[in-house]
């Protein structure tokens, strides 16, 4: 399967979307059930898409059209700044399969809305890289993470990411970073106006900033589905662990600084999901973007090709065991 999206060209895009389509076939079918709402969501989310809470179909196809343009951006970001060395679709389809790895990813949350904004900041941060006069791109880069965080609000905790991202790609000024905290503030900013214009600016304050600092109280239940979640984070986490010496040896320095970008965002939104008072898998959808293009990376540094389709689609079918593991048990 791995063949067909060694190619860069964009056709590929067609059996892309058909492999997003396989992925949530069974929330599509109904075989999967969306998980309660969290109500964690921030105001632009509540908006524009707290009503498709009561349509599981059209989640589901609205969540799959969702991935799909986000799995087109990871790859247009990975060939624009030749992450993957040589252009191929590897980014688009391990975002893909993280992106639709669990059956809590299958439906739209705001976690995934958010991710489709994270792209965008990546853009701005490589553009930076050893530029002289690029205030614009640094204001951008936080202003995306801060659109995305009126959608989950929990998504802010990334300018910190994306702060230490500035610092790896560049010699980072005093006024640069002013335009970072500018960037970061105007979104917010005009939100607030707006709230508080209708007189309600202490929604929006309890919304966007209530839940940031909170605590985990570690009170998961265990039960058949969890252990197999859990063990599907094992198996990726074996594959970054694989792949780790080949990512910086063989790698120019800008490549070597894209990729530590990377790690900071990935550990930035893994880490920020212990300060959630629940345990919310659709967290992780946050740095779903930078775990795919590290995992396409991975991959390719494999050098026998088998073992690289046989682990795909070892991954592949335990995402699907894991998505209709109810249905599993009952047969």
């Amino acid at each position: 399967m791995l063949s067909f999206f060694r190619s860069n060209q964009f056709l590929v895009a067609i059996p892309l979307a058909l492999y997003i389509i396989l992925l949530h076939l069974g929330a599509l079918m109904g075989a999967v059930h969306p998980l309660p709402v969290a109500g964690d969501g921030g105001l632009l989310y509540e908006s524009w898409f707290n009503w498709v809470a009561a349509r599981p179909v059209f989640s589901a196809a609205m969540a799959a059209f969702l991935v799909f343009i986000q799995a087109i951006s990871v790859n247009a970001l990975a060939d624009e700044f030749r992450l993957m060395g040589e252009r191929n679709w590897f980014p688009g389809l391990f975002y893909a399969l993280t992106a639709s790895a669990l059956p809590d990813f299958l439906f739209v949350t705001p976690p995934l809305v958010a991710a489709t904004f994270l792209p965008f900041s990546l853009w701005r941060i490589y553009k930076a890289y050893q530029k002289p006069n690029v205030s614009v791109a640094i204001f951008d880069g936080a202003m995306w993470i801060s659109v995305a965080s009126l959608f989950y609000p929990p998504a802010l905790w990334l300018l910190i990411a994306a702060f230490a991202g500035y610092e790896v790609v560049r010699v980072f000024r005093l006024f640069e970073r002013f335009a970072f905290v500018v960037g970061a503030v105007v979104p917010l900013f005009l939100a607030w106006l707006w709230y508080f214009w209708a007189n309600s600016g202490g929604a929006f304050r309890d919304m966007q900033w209530g839940g940031l600092f909170q605590l985990y109280q570690f009170d998961a239940v265990w039960d058949f589905k969890l252990v197999l979640k859990t063990v599907l984070l094992i198996l990726l986490a074996f594959v970054f662990l694989f792949g780790l010496g080949s990512l910086y040896s063989r790698k120019g320095i800008q490549a070597q600084k894209f990729v530590s970008v990377l790690y900071w965002f990935m550990i930035v939104g893994s880490v920020s999901m212990l300060l959630r008072p629940e345990w919310r898998w659709e967290h992780l959808l946050l740095p779903a973007s930078v775990m795919a293009i590290l995992l396409s990376l991975s991959f390719q540094s494999m050098r026998n090709r088998f073992w690289a389709e046989l682990w795909h689609l070892g991954i592949f079918a335990f995402v699907l065991i894991i998505q209709f593991s109810d249905q599993l048990l009952k047969f």
